[in-house]
């Protein structure tokens, strides 16, 4: 008995890059923990949470093929996904040649998790069990906590001269 591959072809190219956006957040919050160590505890926070986002991504992505989720990808598009990820990848490029100032590096955070939760990207795996649903929902409330606290932190930063 064979078992039939569950998504299409684009589904599991959307599922891939969520999973590679997750990496390179998380590359990219070392880097910005690197380069700005007085915000160290928050960027290597987001990067740990970010690593731990893209693992429960892979394990969504074998429930789905077990059936135990289903991988619904709504409007988002691999296209639109493949764009996000170049701008994370051009981020990293920047970051790594001094382009970003601490405040920046805080701007640039909450831009790209109010992006996430704007397409509202963990939202596309449809849980039928407990467990399943419950990854989602982590995955969503942390996306919107990380840009809470690099809202919090840019906020306290007013008037503080940044690292230029």
């Amino acid at each position: 008995m064979t078992t039939a591959h569950l998504l299409k072809p684009y589904q599991d190219k959307i599922i891939d890059l969520m999973l590679k956006q997750e990496t390179l957040l998380a590359s990219l919050y070392q880097i910005f923990a690197q380069k700005f160590p007085e915000y160290g505890k928050l960027w290597h926070k987001l990067a740990r949470e970010e690593q731990k986002h893209a693992g429960w991504i892979q394990q969504l992505h074998v429930a789905s093929e077990k059936k135990v989720v289903h991988f619904r990808q709504g409007r988002v598009k691999p296209s639109q996904l493949e764009i996000f990820v170049q701008s994370i990848e051009k981020k990293i490029k920047q970051a790594e040649t001094d382009g970003f100032n601490a405040r920046q590096a805080l701007v640039c955070t909450i831009d790209l998790e109010r992006s996430l939760i704007e397409k509202e990207v963990f939202l596309h795996f449809f849980g039928i069990t407990k467990k399943a649903r419950n990854v989602m929902t982590f995955l969503s409330q942390e996306t919107k906590e990380h840009q809470e606290l690099a809202e919090k932190l840019y906020a306290k930063t007013q008037g503080v001269r940044a690292h230029d």
